[in-house]
């Protein structure tokens, strides 16, 4: 129960067997040498469902032990018991039309990284209705795409502007190669075979790797997309009766250049007009921000919020593609939360819209490091 163990199967031999062993909150004798046996509980009560626990054989053998009778209290255990006991209900309760995929994007942001474990993943996914399916092809960990290994991810100090996105440039090379790698052979022919009905997909990466993350995740399968929510250090996203955020995108210079054009999204941050690259203030800008309140770290703390805000992107794309017939490359400044530029991605159709040319703040100036999609022909 305490370490989430499959308890029928033998890890060495794959074999079925009866791994749990039954064991006591309370003492199942009065002796002083029963742990926990000391308890007011009625001894005729004690081999009853409400005091036993199924555990491994090393998890029974620590709690009893004589060492670790201050930890595992008759408290203690009721309640972990109970949390577990609940949760169970929750998933057994769930239909498996509520299966989802996990999908996790594991990497450093110049040099921090975030626990994004396969249990982070699943409490986030059952908080929101779900349970996590992981298909024997995935292993345990579902669908993990592991770029903490990539080399290059950060720049060395002191290193110019130029220097610093020549090495990112090669860094994303990469990093899109093992991206590539994880959903085209292996979550894609999960879809086709019809094995995977939904997504629930997390990132923590560098923004253009998000952003290229989600132009790669199929639009016929029903997606959720998680936030990391840095006030309360969680993926799960909060109830939704909670206000909902709008975004609105809207012209703010007009330009003479109809192949080209710039996206500014001032989502968690702002990217002042002087910060915009001196090579793109002459061409047609557009802004993405939120109506109503402040950009802010924290600006999507519902689900809802993060849907009105791919809303307004495809909104946004859709109107380029009937005002701006001839564009053919977008040039798009980010300040936002992490499911922001994954939802960027997945409204980006790279058979229908101009190329996305992601810029990223280096060396304190945004240069362009990664393209998304084919330049119209």
């Amino acid at each position: 129960m305490l370490c989430n163990t499959y308890l029928l199967e033998g890890a060495m031999s794959a074999r079925t067997l009866p791994l749990g062993e039954v064991a006591h909150i309370v003492g199942q004798s009065t002796d002083p040498r029963s742990p926990r046996g000391g308890d007011m509980l009625e001894k005729a009560l004690r081999d009853e469902a409400d005091n036993l626990m199924l555990l491994c054989a090393q998890q029974h053998m620590e709690i009893d032990a004589k060492a670790t009778l201050d930890v595992f209290t008759v408290e203690w255990l009721r309640r972990v018991k109970q949390e577990h006991e609940d949760r169970v209900r929750h998933l057994t309760a769930l239909g498996p039309e509520r299966a989802t995929t996990v999908v996790r994007m594991v990497g450093s942001v110049h040099g921090n990284a975030v626990e994004l474990s396969r249990e982070t993943a699943a409490d986030a996914v059952t908080a929101g209705r779900r349970f996590p399916l992981y298909l024997e092809s995935y292993t345990r960990h579902g669908v993990e795409i592991d770029l903490r290994h990539t080399p290059g991810e950060q720049a060395a100090a002191g290193w110019d502007a130029e220097s610093a996105a020549e090495a990112s440039r090669h860094y994303y090379r990469q990093a899109t190669k093992v991206i590539d790698d994880v959903v085209l052979n292996r979550l894609r022919p999960g879809i086709e075979r019809e094995s995977v009905q939904h997504v629930s997909v997390f990132g923590f990466a560098r923004l253009p790797l998000l952003v290229y993350l989600g132009s790669l995740l199929d639009d016929t399968v029903p997606t959720d997309v998680y936030q990391r929510h840095r006030h309360e250090q969680s993926w799960v996203w909060s109830a939704e009766s909670g206000p909902v955020t709008e975004f609105a995108a809207h012209p703010v210079r007009a330009g003479a250049d109809e192949d080209e054009a710039v996206v500014v999204m001032n989502i968690s941050g702002i990217i002042a007009p002087s910060e915009v690259p001196r090579e793109l203030t002459a061409l047609r800008r557009y802004e993405v921000s939120p109506v109503g309140t402040k950009a802010g770290p924290d600006i999507l703390r519902c689900r809802a919020s993060l849907q009105q805000m791919e809303k307004t992107l495809r909104t946004l794309l859709a109107r380029l593609e009937r005002e701006a017939k001839s564009l053919r490359r977008l040039h798009v400044l980010l300040a936002v939360p992490l499911s922001a530029a994954i939802a960027l991605g997945r409204a980006h159709h790279p058979q229908v819209h101009p190329q996305l040319v992601i810029y990223e703040r280096l060396a304190g100036s945004y240069m362009p490091t990664l393209e998304v999609g084919q330049v119209p022909g």
